[in-house]
């Protein structure tokens, strides 16, 4: 990017977009740059459905990859200032220690990398930020067996079969953060949030120039900024590069007394199984599953071709779908029984399996083949810049992942540029239909265990009854 864009519009108010429009309006110089946000808000930036708006998300540098595990660390620091202006101010941030484990893989094992074998290298990259930062080490320990995991929890389930406690991570209220970071990008008063729909990219030859909402109102711009998370291919073709996944996450309601006993547990996440437990607050304790996750294949009409050579076809994707879609909001009866039997084996209260749920939803992620995000110019576009993929992980980088961002646009990303390229894709069908047939992308960086399901499949089969809806 040889000089500032006079107007820049990005399509998303998640962490990606909201990140990118504060981190622009800190850098000299774009002071002369339009900058816009929109998105289908419903009253509030970011909207409820969003991945990144939650009652909790896991801040940990607990990476197998060390340049995530760096970042991570980086962000870590601010996460830690406590100040009521800072992030990890007004109780935004708990550090709570994770204990992160996984079970010895079966034989027949297929994909690349197990949980085992990233729960393994995180544990030594954790340790080597700690001995280089000057962060304590003794912070750190191994439970090298089901046993000694049982004993540290107080439960008798199975937690997994190998793991590591690290009391330098912890969790954020992603829901309160992400208010944090829109408060701050909108004092600025340099920020234009548009509360509206986006139904497709408008062109004019190879440019990119902007985006139709629903009304059918163009936002024009010089360049477009697609972080519209899950939602990002239904504007771009993405297919075999970023795919929406959802993945089950449930709140049961805890008494006082539960919430004692339990205040010095641990975020507890196993990558084998996924299942993972976030500490409690007010009344609620909340799991989860990090997995392959569910396909929602949908049809897609609108999105840009990966070329401006070629023409807008109509073709499968997976979608999220949310309470804006179906306001019951199901959930599947294979989660539910999932999520139950997290309760027996990752907490020592027993009897929390059989009550009702306070909530239910479908945390919707924009999954990649290897866990990379997605973070470059389009290649096919001028004028387009595209920042997707997190595969989850995006929110625990709020602190600085905007900055990362508005390097890479102003070429001087380096190595996270060089991961977050745009990369050519083998065509093996992954995140497409073929002869009838949808095949979803999986994401193989060792992070996620289970099986991936197709949602609709999944709920014909059956729904979650023991759920007592409520806002939370």
């Amino acid at each position: 990017m040889a000089r500032a864009a006079s107007s820049i519009l990005i399509v998303g108010s998640g962490v990606f977009g909201l990140g990118t429009a504060y981190a622009l309006t800190q850098r000299s110089l774009f002071d002369n740059t339009s900058i816009t946000v929109v998105d289908c808000a419903g009253g509030q930036f970011p909207p409820e459905d969003s991945a990144s708006v939650d009652s909790s998300r896991i801040i940990r540098a607990d990476y197998s990859d060390r340049e995530y595990a760096a970042l991570a660390a980086e962000a870590q620091k601010q996460w830690r200032q406590q100040a009521d202006h800072e992030v990890g101010g007004q109780g935004r941030y708990s550090e709570s220690g994770l204990l992160l484990c996984a079970d010895t893989p079966p034989k027949d094992y297929s994909y690349k990398k197990c949980g085992m074998d990233y729960t393994k290298e995180s544990w030594k990259n954790v340790v080597e930020i700690a001995k280089e930062t000057g962060l304590p080490q003794d912070k750190i320990k191994l439970l090298e067996s089901t046993e000694a995991m049982q004993n540290f929890l107080k439960t008798d389930g199975h937690p997994g079969d190998w793991g590591y406690i690290n009391n330098l991570s912890g969790w954020a209220d992603a829901g309160r953060g992400m208010k944090w970071l829109y408060e701050k990008a909108k004092a600025t008063g340099r920020v234009n949030f548009v509360d509206a729909k986006v139904t497709e990219l408008v062109t004019e030859g190879e440019q990119v120039t902007g985006a139709k909402l629903a009304d059918s109102t163009v936002l024009k711009a010089d360049v477009v900024f697609v972080a519209a998370g899950a939602w990002s291919g239904s504007l771009v073709d993405l297919r075999g590069r970023s795919e929406a996944t959802g993945h089950p996450v449930a709140y049961v309601g805890i008494t006082p007394e539960e919430e004692k006993a339990l205040e010095k547990l641990p975020v507890v996440l196993n990558l084998s199984t996924g299942l993972f437990v976030i500490p409690p607050r007010d009344g609620l304790l909340k799991f989860a599953r990090h997995d392959f996750g569910y396909v929602n294949p949908t049809p897609i009409t609108r999105a840009l071709p990966v070329s401006h050579k070629d023409k807008r076809e109509t073709f499968l994707a997976s979608q999220p779908y949310t309470s804006r879609i179906d306001a019951s909001d199901p959930f599947p009866a294979e989660a539910d029984q999932d999520l139950r039997r997290a309760l027996t084996d990752l907490i020592p209260i027993r009897g929390l399996e059989n009550r009702p749920w306070k909530k239910t939803r479908i945390c919707w992620y924009a999954d990649t083949r290897d866990g990379e995000w997605l973070v470059d110019w389009h290649p096919g576009w001028k004028g387009l810049f595209i920042a997707t993929g997190d595969s989850g992980h995006g929110f625990k980088f709020l602190p600085n992942l905007g900055d990362k961002i508005v390097d890479v646009l102003l070429g001087d990303g380096g190595k996270l540029a060089e991961k977050w390229r745009w990369k050519e894709m083998p065509n093996d069908g992954a995140g497409r239909e073929t002869d009838g047939v949808y095949k979803g992308l999986i994401t193989e960086d060792g992070s996620r265990g289970g099986q991936m399901l197709v949602l609709k499949d999944e709920l014909a089969k059956g729904r979650a009854q023991n759920v007592v809806k409520a806002k939370l």
